[in-house]
């Protein structure tokens, strides 16, 4: 009874602790880090949510058709570290976003930089290496 329980204890931890480091999507396959690239548009909505928050923007092409981007952030508490809170987007104003486009070419990308219409600009990657931005 003893040896039933110690093996399933060790299942369980190992369950626990190794499970959870294989649920992060992979950035590379999802995202292209080579054709960062600059968006311009209002945001239309932010989810607020761990472990990545969301900007949606609603951005104008060369024809004039608007499309709305899904862009991935930094967790709330990055953001945060950043300088960055949810009660800072006003959504009547044009923002400029740096992001690393999906690799599938859908309007879905990875954040780097978020640029107000002021000239304040915010790191809202966890991706990759950047050089440091100023607030």
């Amino acid at each position: 009874m003893r040896h039933r329980l110690a093996v399933l204890m060790a299942v369980l931890l190992t369950v626990a602790f190794v499970v959870p480091l294989f649920a992060h999507h992979s950035i590379a396959s999802e995202y292209n880090a080579t054709k960062a690239t600059t968006i311009t548009g209002v945001i239309s909505k932010v989810d607020w949510v761990n472990p990545h928050a969301w900007i949606y923007m609603d951005v104008k092409d060369a024809n004039g058709a608007v499309a709305n981007w899904k862009v991935e952030m930094a967790s709330v508490a990055g953001l945060t570290k950043a300088g960055l809170d949810k009660s800072m987007i006003d959504f009547t104003k044009t923002y400029s976003m740096e992001i690393w486009p999906a690799n599938d070419g859908s309007k879905h990308a990875s954040g780097r930089t978020l640029t107000f219409a002021d000239g304040r600009t915010f790191d809202v990657s966890d991706k990759w290496p950047q050089s440091p931005i100023t607030k």
